[in-house]
């Protein structure tokens, strides 16, 4: 077993900025990947069924807003937090940019330069903030449009990621054998951030089987995360109720033992919803919550 060093999703926290990182500090993780800062929260109004926020458009429906990581005053907030708790800033994920409906449209459409936009700016605000890592999500791959859409944000987010010295993972939900496809295809310069759960609720398969599967060298970071079954006895994000690690149904203990097998080395990441109100009836604080995920996932590492 390799290096391994434990930390926290920023959206996990009920606020984030410098308080999620000092949450996390006190809960014990060595780090923290933070999110895009507010980017984007609503999607363009071309995706279709969702609500958007229409007095932040222009007429020719590009946004008027900015986005927030890479102001100075939002990157000071998060590297003061950062020297003065210790903690590391792991990556930024892009938590929403689906909400774009990105995976929906080609590079060429408004909607689509928005999420350009915002992988560009991702990767900027990184490299000023000397974050090595943005995460890249591509959820909902569902037709051959979608997969074909996808592929060329995260070949722009590669290309964009190499000019500014930023590493680009990739948080999927598809099939093994497609992201060993897409991976393969950017030639080893996109990497897997694997969620544990993922594959589990997509009907994707075994999360350790995939953890073996893709090996060291392809995964750049793990998320662990733990879910209870419904009444039938399906782990849903629909009809699943959030758990604690170790208090739901999921295997992600056998995860654990495949990237032991593996020798995985880096950071491993608890995807625990410290926000739920689910977890929150078991009595204790967030920071008491996070905590607890800490040293299970320390005790399941071996320590």
């Amino acid at each position: 077993m390799g290096t391994v060093k434990f930390g926290a999703c920023e959206y996990n926290f009920p606020v984030w900025g410098s308080l999620a990182l000092e949450m996390a500090h006190e809960a014990g993780f060595d780090g923290i990947e933070i999110t895009d800062g507010g980017g984007y929260l609503q999607p363009h109004p071309m995706n279709k069924g969702l609500f958007v926020e229409y007095e932040r458009l222009a007429l020719n429906l590009v946004r008027l807003d900015g986005f927030p990581l890479t102001d100075r005053i939002v990157q000071e907030d998060y590297l003061e937090a950062r020297d003065r708790t210790g903690i590391q800033i792991t990556g930024v994920y892009l938590y929403f940019l689906n909400s774009q409906g990105f995976v929906n449209c080609d590079n060429k459409t408004l909607q689509g330069q928005d999420a350009l936009k915002t992988i560009k700016n991702a990767v900027m605000a990184a490299s000023r903030m000397g974050i090595p890592l943005v995460s890249v999500p591509t959820k909902g791959m569902f037709g051959v449009a979608k997969n074909a859409y996808a592929l060329e944000k995260l070949e722009y987010a590669v290309r964009v990621g190499g000019e500014y010295g930023v590493r680009i993972a990739n948080s999927f939900d598809t099939s093994l054998a497609r992201e060993l496809e897409v991976l393969d295809r950017l030639g080893g310069k996109l990497k897997a951030d694997f969620n544990t759960i993922d594959p589990v609720v997509y009907a994707q398969g075994d999360p350790a089987e995939m953890i073996r599967a893709l090996g060291r060298e392809r995964i750049e970071q793990l998320k662990i995360k733990d879910l209870k079954a419904d009444r039938e006895g399906f782990l849903t994000r629909e009809t699943g109720e959030d758990a604690a690690l170790g208090r739901g149904d999921a295997p992600w203990r056998d995860c654990v033992r495949a990237a032991r097998d593996i020798g995985f080395e880096g950071w491993v990441l608890s995807d625990t919803p410290f926000n739920s109100a689910a977890l929150r009836e078991d009595g204790g604080d967030y920071v008491s919550l996070a905590k607890r995920d800490a040293a299970v996932l320390r005790e399941a590492f071996g320590g």
